[in-house]
């Protein structure tokens, strides 16, 4: 009776112990670089750590799509939802390309993808100030969608965008404002009070699956640049300062390459999807 006693506290022990460990695993963030089809994984991994840390509602959905691990459903909803689906920013052309997928097209295939499983959807907008919007308000505006987001258990999708000054001879060597890589990161909470530079955002990067933190910021020289809301074929280059900026040490994708020591670089909070 003793060793029969002794036998099943120990199975319950191990079973415990395992369930434990698959829901650590379960919990770990994706890492963009197991989608093999394309260096421009971080949308669909990103779309994954949403559902993976949105809480219940999302995890249903998770569960429900094909494959058993993340690197099968990336490629699951790649294929569904924006390969084989027409894009909005692109018309005649899919949402899934060389370029990784647009904001606006990745509203799109998520919000489908929640559709099918019942489940409400997101909202999105492009972040950039608003008519006569102050810098302080527009920063007062994009704290408080982002945490609004996160306090209804929706972890906010956030676009990155970098911005460099290059001096080409096709623009005669005068310095000209370009894009430069586009990421996408996904705000898991915000540290501490909003003070009147900026805030910290908790985020996971997708390279690496990296749990790390990022700064939401005005301009702090007050120095104008320029960006681009939307895509170089349809989009508008706006002058001032029409978005936040970000520092984001730990975000490897968004330093540009060969980048000269007099040459600026900035990063912008370009979009924001989310439930607000």
């Amino acid at each position: 009776m003793e060793m029969r006693r002794a036998f099943l506290i120990l199975s319950a022990c191990v079973f415990i112990l395992c369930e434990v460990r698959m829901a650590a695993e379960e919990l770990k963030p994706v890492d963009q670089r197991d989608f093999k089809d394309s260096i421009n994984g971080c949308a669909p991994a990103t779309i994954l750590n949403l559902l993976k840390f949105g809480g219940e509602d999302f995890d249903v959905v998770y569960r429900s799509l094909v494959g058993g691990t993340d690197e099968v459903k990336m490629r699951y909803v790649v294929d569904r939802y924006f390969k084989n689906r027409p894009s909005l920013t692109y018309p005649g052309q899919q949402r899934w390309g060389p370029h990784g997928i647009d904001c606006r097209d990745l509203v799109l295939g998520l919000n489908e993808l929640l559709a099918e499983q019942g489940r409400a959807g997101v909202n999105a907008l492009f972040l950039d100030r608003e008519g006569d919007e102050s810098e302080a308000d527009h920063l007062i505006r994009c704290h408080e969608l982002i945490s609004d987001s996160v306090q209804e258990g929706v972890p906010p999708i956030l676009s990155l965008r970098t911005y460099v000054v290059k001096e080409r001879e096709e623009n005669g060597e005068v310095p000209v404002w370009e894009p430069g890589p586009h990421h996408y990161v996904l705000v898991t909470g915000v540290v501490g009070k909003l003070s009147a530079a900026g805030v910290e955002l908790e985020i996971i990067d997708p390279w690496r699956g990296n749990r790390t933190v990022i700064y939401l910021h005005r301009e702090p020289q007050g120095r104008s640049f320029r960006a681009l809301k939307g895509t170089l074929e349809e989009g508008e280059w706006l002058d001032g300062r029409p978005f936040l900026q970000v520092l984001a040490p730990e975000v490897p994708s968004l330093k540009p390459k060969d980048l000269e020591w007099f040459e600026r670089s900035i990063v912008v909070a370009n979009f924001l999807m989310g439930r607000f």
